[in-house]
């Protein structure tokens, strides 16, 4: 199924078809607050200063999923190393679940890494993600404990866990 689905950056015209999307996706597995929920929304400002990519099929056009990278030489999440690639926000419609649609994403995003030359994707997810952390697992991902770390919220703690994908250890 992977073959009809189109990675590409986000065109300025579905910057909110984007957020809703992802914000769908999120509020699916959690509780979030209106802070968060006006950063996952937030593509526009985001596709500034990051790279957010989106997962197109390309036989109708519809917006699968999308995923914030960050530009060459940049960072998004500050206890990343130089020789990490780090993402954030992945989110598939509900509507395209079970169709690979996260794995290509994520395929694209560790290959992206390999042509920039670093060695390794990190990642966090909330630990409510259990369907993410399957993907990730499967994807060849391994938890990063010292990383992980507890948001205290409003509406209650969450927990957030690190993931990471040593690219040398999987083929291209």
């Amino acid at each position: 199924m992977q073959e009809t689905i189109e990675i590409r950056r986000v065109r300025p015209e579905e910057y909110a078809p984007v957020g809703a999307m992802v914000r769908a996706a999120y509020e699916g597995d959690y509780t979030l607050n209106d802070e968060y929920l006006a950063e996952i929304e937030d593509v526009a400002g985001r596709d500034q200063i990051s790279e957010v990519l989106v997962a197109v099929d390309r036989a109708s056009g519809d917006l699968l999923g999308s995923i914030t990278a960050p530009r060459p030489g940049e960072r998004l999440i500050d206890d990343t190393a130089e020789n990490e690639f780090d993402v954030r926000l992945l989110g598939v419609s509900r509507a395209a679940r079970g169709r690979g649609v996260g794995e290509a994403i994520m395929r694209h995003a560790a290959e992206l890494a390999r042509r920039r030359g670093l060695d390794r994707v990190v990642l966090h997810t909330g630990e409510q993600m259990i369907s993410a952390q399957r993907l990730y697992e499967r994807l060849g991902f391994v938890q990063i404990p010292e990383r992980e770390f507890t948001i205290e919220r409003d509406i209650g703690p969450l927990r957030v866990l690190s993931y990471g994908l040593d690219l040398a250890r999987v083929t291209a």
